[in-house]
């Protein structure tokens, strides 16, 4: 395989996370915009990029990336180098229209359809709007399931001296408790990846000083502000269990 330059919009970007082979990095799904196929980049040492390519949600890039498969044979996957990134557009907070035009035409009915389109031709991003969203709520790691305590836990240990303070890892479980609209569907408990959810998590400590009262504050916006959205949810699989989880939410005005 060869590197390649790619425009792509980017529609997902999650928490940081620590890894025994790239340090801290970030994994990002976007749309490339010459196919309309989903894009899941990485490695991306997000907070080492200088101030000009540390990109946004809706941002439109340039980047040098060649395909890449795992174990699992996740199709999206492409190996970047993240210092070819150059921000070139963006959509704004005003222009949910166009973000509508990209986004929907990848809809899908549901979890157990895109559960089946993994399984079958190992695609493993997707966009869902839920039927209900009964909850959104938080959890200790102790009370998590094994793929997920590994990602809640990751390694605190310094990586080849490049991150002496590695991003706050975030010490509980945030997500929904929904119901899609397969028609099998007996509700699912999805754990939230975006990195905007997280981060307002640690703002919201940092001013109010409690884990409850942080956890209110951002439950406010996530579920009560959150439903008067018309929400969807942008879900990836995570790359050691290959299980879904929520990378990006995408909240149009009804």
């Amino acid at each position: 395989m060869t590197f390649t330059k790619k425009k792509v919009i980017i529609v997902a970007k999650t928490y940081p996370n620590l890894s025994n082979k790239y340090a801290e990095t970030v994994c990002v799904a976007g749309i490339d915009m010459k196919t309309g196929n989903w894009i899941r980049m990485f490695p991306i040492a997000f907070r080492k990029l200088s101030p000009d390519k540390q990109f946004k949600k809706f941002d439109v890039i340039e980047v040098e990336a060649e395909p890449y498969n795992d174990k699992y044979l996740r199709i999206e996957n492409h190996r970047v180098k993240d210092k070819t990134i150059v921000i070139i557009g963006s959509l704004s907070a005003k222009d949910w229209e166009e973000r509508k035009k990209i986004l929907l035409p990848l809809l899908a009915t549901s979890i157990e359809e895109l559960e089946t389109i993994r399984d079958s031709n190992h695609q493993t991003l997707g966009l869902i709007k839920p039927k209900e969203i009964i909850d959104f709520y938080k959890k200790n790691i102790d009370e998590c399931r094994p793929w997920e305590k590994e990602l809640l836990s990751g390694t605190q240990k310094q990586l080849f001296g490049i991150y002496k303070s590695p991003l706050e890892k975030i010490p509980y479980w945030m997500g929904y408790n929904f119901i899609c609209n397969g028609n099998k569907c007996k509700g699912h408990n999805m754990m939230c990846e975006d990195w905007e959810l997280l981060q307002l998590f640690r703002a919201m400590k940092v001013k109010y000083k409690t884990d409850d009262m942080a956890f209110s504050k951002v439950k406010e916006k996530y579920f009560d502000w959150m439903g008067k959205r018309d929400v969807y949810f942008v879900v990836g699989t995570e790359s050691r269990w290959n299980k879904f989880l929520i990378v990006s939410i995408f909240y149009p005005p009804k």
